[in-house]
């Protein structure tokens, strides 16, 4: 999951901070799911998808692509 959200952040030139203002999720908390840290709900999975403007459906399938 980690990889992914950084790659999708960063694609989107993105800091974690902008994306923090875009989702609704702490800074700290997207550091901590982009280092494998914590493991997102699927209410965050939602919030994160929303702020990198995408459905849920696609982060997920990037994230099973990945594994």
């Amino acid at each position: 999951m980690g990889k992914v959200l950084k790659s999708l952040r960063m694609a989107k030139n993105l800091t974690q901070q902008q994306l923090s203002n875009l989702c609704g999720i702490t800074r700290p908390y997207i550091s901590m799911l982009e280092r494998n840290v914590k493991q997102p709900t699927l209410t965050i999975i939602f919030l994160l998808a929303a702020g990198l403007g995408m459905k849920a459906s696609e982060l997920v399938k990037e994230i099973e692509n990945y594994c």
